[in-house]
């Protein structure tokens, strides 16, 4: 991932906002607020280097607004000292704000959770076509008249009601719901191992020792988006007892357009 590369890429993003007969044309654009930063197959790389530590940082340059960051961080040890490297080892701060940065287990608990809800409502779903599916027919008949007497003529208006029951198109109903659930499951599952699999590789509590070097991926919460016309993004890994500070920065140009109406 770290291999120089001469090419510079420039990522432009847009997002378009309607306001009336207004329209706000956003571009952003993903770059290294270093000389020194590079590109390798679509991160943005730093690096940071003491007589102890060799320390870089890459975020992918593919990144809306408000959404979360993507990182990856690589330390290599040069002391006869073993050291620890976790998330909890790295601050990010968007500006003057705070963004967390989320560890294995909230990510793992995330991913499990979101899966969790959606089986719930799968099968809620289900109960409520299978209790419909269950239920007899019902057919209402309307009629209306006038009758005749000696007294004179009524007009009346009434209904009927006749309930019926197939049990044999009850329980095909039945059974197409329970096969419809049960691919609807099959697709949760499929996406929470995916979620799960994405997993390989992010930083986890390792201890690095002399002469060794360790990384991995890590991502934030949502960023945020206040329509300023460069928003730094501040990456600090502590490492041992020395700091290394990384920075990016999110630029932005709103356009706006007049629709004419004829």
């Amino acid at each position: 991932m770290f291999t120089r590369i001469k090419i510079i890429l420039t990522i432009a993003l847009a997002v378009t906002i309607t306001s009336g007969c207004t329209f706000h044309k956003i571009n952003t654009s993903f770059n290294a607020a270093d000389a020194g930063a590079y590109y390798s197959s679509g991160w943005i790389v730093q690096e940071r280097q003491s007589d102890q530590y060799i320390v870089r940082l890459a975020i992918l340059d593919e990144k809306n607004p408000w959404s979360a960051v993507t990182g990856d961080v690589f330390v290599q040890n040069l002391t006869d000292t073993p050291v620890t490297i976790s998330v909890e080892d790295i601050s990010f701060t968007q500006d003057e704000n705070p963004i967390g940065l989320l560890s294995y287990k909230q990510l793992k608990k995330k991913y499990v959770s979101q899966a969790q809800s959606r089986r719930t409502a799968v099968a809620l779903g289900a109960m409520a076509q299978s209790l419909s599916a269950s239920q007899p027919q019902t057919t209402t008949t309307y009629g209306s008249g006038t009758a005749y007497g000696t007294g004179g003529s009524a007009s009346y208006y009434g209904s009927t009601q006749s309930y019926s029951y197939n049990p044999a198109a009850s329980a095909a109903a039945n059974a197409q719901i329970q096969a419809n659930a049960q691919a609807g499951i099959n697709n949760i599952e499929s996406d929470l191992q995916k979620s799960l699999n994405s997993l390989d590789g992010y930083l986890q509590k390792t201890t690095i020792f002399p002469d060794q070097a360790y990384g991995g991926m890590f991502k934030s919460e949502m960023t945020r988006f206040d329509q300023r016309p460069e928003s730094f993004y501040t990456f600090a890994v502590n490492v041992g007892t020395e700091r290394f500070t990384f920075q990016f920065v999110e630029k932005t140009v709103i356009t706006t357009q007049e629709r004419k109406l004829f």
